[in-house]
């Protein structure tokens, strides 16, 4: 399934979110699946977050006027998207995933990667555990003004963050105490035009990486492996003309297949699905 925001223009009333379902090769008509009797207001719908728990699929998305005033809500699935419960608010003070996939641990925790915007960008991860939820902060001494973490796992037991910023380059952090504390926030060799990205931890323990390979502008889009999380190696690009692609989501599906999509011009989305042949 694939969901995203749509509608006359970003931040406008009308923007709601729409989802689609993948079966057989074939992408279904796209429906919407917030509206505005939804129970989450009459503002803008922002950066839904498909979430697949092993037990149910969970949307997250955002509600306000901008990204300094979201509110985080969500719903949930037991039919994998065909049906969905009524919208629920994220606990106060917490906003749920801002925009790239939470990451179930081994003690089956689930860290929610998020960000602020509302007192300068500000990344944190929310802790979902039996005793209730934990906000983290992470430290930004070097106010390279980071948002929108994607999760990588390591065999070690580390996690690490890459996220976006506006400082032109990917910047991390790491965490060796499952999610309960963070590094410093710390600049990649990544470049990045201030634009999403994703990352994901596949089976095989291989690293992967989508975003815009530049320091300004938003094409090419590419795709990069890395054993270790931090020598990355661009093994594909997948849009490299004039305009804008950008914004990707990433998956590894049950057979092993790679499917992204992808916002294409900010007009349509794209999905593309990718094989990783061992080396």
């Amino acid at each position: 399934m694939a969901a995203w925001f749509g509608g006359s223009q970003e931040g406008q009333n009308d923007v709601r979110i729409w989802g689609a379902q993948y079966q057989q090769g074939q992408w279904s008509t796209p429906v919407l699946l917030t509206d505005l009797s939804s129970g989450s207001g009459e503002e803008a719908h922002w950066n839904p977050v498909l979430f697949n728990t092993g037990k149910e699929l969970q949307l997250h998305f955002k509600v306000g006027k901008s990204p300094r005033l979201w509110h985080g809500f969500y719903m949930t699935s037991s039919d994998e998207g065909r049906h969905w419960s009524s919208v629920q608010p994220h606990h106060e003070g917490f906003l749920g995933p801002v925009r790239n996939k939470p990451v179930i641990l081994p003690d089956e925790r689930i860290i929610y990667p998020s960000s602020t915007e509302h007192q300068g960008w500000r990344v944190h991860f929310e802790l979902q555990q039996s005793q209730g939820p934990l906000r983290v902060d992470v430290d930004d001494p070097q106010m390279l003004g980071a948002i929108q973490p994607a999760i990588l796992t390591h065999p070690d037991g580390r996690i690490q963050a890459l996220c976006r910023t506006h400082s032109g380059l990917i910047a991390e952090t790491w965490s060796v105490d499952n999610g309960l504390s963070w590094s410093e926030m710390e600049p990649t060799g990544l470049p990045n035009p201030n634009s999403g990205i994703d990352a994901i931890t596949l089976r095989s323990g291989k690293h992967l990486l989508v975003y815009n390979p530049v320091i300004a502008g938003r094409t090419p889009l590419a795709v990069a492996l890395s054993d270790d999380g931090i020598d990355w190696r661009q093994v594909m690009i997948l849009e490299d003309g004039d305009g804008e692609f950008s914004y990707p989501a990433a998956i590894e599906d049950s057979e092993g297949t790679i499917h992204i999509v992808y916002t294409w011009q900010r007009k349509a989305i794209r999905h593309v699905q990718i094989i990783v042949i061992a080396e």
